[in-house]
């Protein structure tokens, strides 16, 4: 006579699922970790790609905030801040395209390919009128954002915001201002790679931009910072610099009669507490374990935990080590130098 499964069967089989469940989720939930994490990590690779793409059309580094309208418009209607917009804006172009490493002769300056946001680019830089505006700051990128660092909006079930980024721009050492203005201005080129649009900083000085090739014959491209995640970077679409640009802080005693103003507040996430998780100094930051995604402007990611030590994160900053200086000065930052 068969009786079927009784109580203490299903039992059995009710703790033996639990066990089993509970033998495999560490895989299950490591394994779904370790997929956001590459994602994170490829859409780096892609972001890299493509602002050495816009560097090889514009022959200099993109500027980490650029103010896109007609001279003639500025000289008659002044700065207009709707046309004020961060560096993902120059990656567009290629957005989403991996370099041709495989073709003959294959070269950055001989890719004509154009990569599927091309025409949102094309509607923001040719056309002023308001619906341009509206297309590219309505639309939500995702090849922007980390898995793991999503928008608010993604769990609350409200539209995606256009602009949204967990990425930011190596900036160097925030500078002091060289003119009358309330903009933030980086450093001396030697203390970062992105610099500001002279024409929203006021910067009469005109530094020399950056290019790869100029980084490379410094203290090279793998060795110097382009993005990193930040968990409190912002929206490009606003072009404000704490969303868009990371500042690392001295972690020396400055020299007399040095100041340095106070670093973007988008620095500060993991400063705030105490104990364990205790980070004392402007950093990357990420909601991954302990690892924050990096590309370097050799187009190389890389992870690099959050608690990295200060000094080797301003070194990785700097794209001249031993041409470094202190803001508003000429007194040098490497150690090297202050021995000669």
């Amino acid at each position: 006579m068969n009786r079927g499964i009784g109580k203490s069967e299903m039992l059995a089989i009710v703790v033996l699922a639990i066990v089993g469940v509970g033998l495999l989720w560490p895989y299950i939930f490591g394994r779904r970790v370790e997929s956001r994490g590459n994602m994170c990590d490829f859409r780096l690779t892609q972001l890299g790609f493509a602002m050495q793409y816009a560097e090889a059309n514009a022959n200099k580094i993109p500027n980490y905030r650029n103010l896109w309208q007609p001279v003639q418009s500025i000289e008659e209607q002044g700065i207009q801040t709707n046309r004020i917009i961060g560096w993902p804006l120059l990656a567009l172009p290629a957005l989403g395209l991996e370099p041709q490493l495989e073709v003959e002769g294959y070269s950055l300056q001989t890719d004509t390919r154009t990569g599927e946001y091309k025409k949102l680019f094309d509607s923001f830089t040719t056309d002023y009128s308001e619906s341009a505006q509206s297309r590219l700051r309505e639309t939500y990128l995702p090849q922007f954002v980390c898995p793991d660092n999503p928008p608010a909006e993604l769990d609350q079930g409200k539209a995606l915001p256009g602009g949204y980024t967990s990425f930011v721009a190596n900036g160097g050492l925030p500078d002091v201002a060289r003119v009358n203005t309330s903009a933030v201005l980086v450093d001396y080129p030697a203390n970062g790679l992105f610099a500001d649009d002279p024409r929203l900083s006021g910067d009469q000085a005109y530094w020399e931009q950056h290019t790869f090739r100029s980084i490379s014959e410094k203290d090279g491209l793998d060795h110097t910072l382009m993005l990193s995640e930040n968990v409190d970077s912002g929206n490009w679409i606003d072009g404000k610099p704490a969303g868009l640009l990371f500042h690392w802080r001295p972690v020396d005693p400055l020299p007399e009669n040095v100041q340095v103003p106070a670093v973007l507040g988008v620095n500060e996430q993991r400063g705030a507490g105490r104990g364990k998780d205790d980070i004392t100094f402007a950093r990357i930051s990420s909601y991954h374990p302990g690892i924050v995604n990096v590309v370097y402007a050799s187009g190389r990611t890389d992870k690099l935990h959050e608690s990295i030590n200060p000094r080797v994160l301003q070194l990785l900053m700097m794209s001249s080590d031993q041409e470094g200086v202190w803001p508003g000065t000429n007194i040098p930052i490497a150690p090297s130098q202050k021995n000669n």
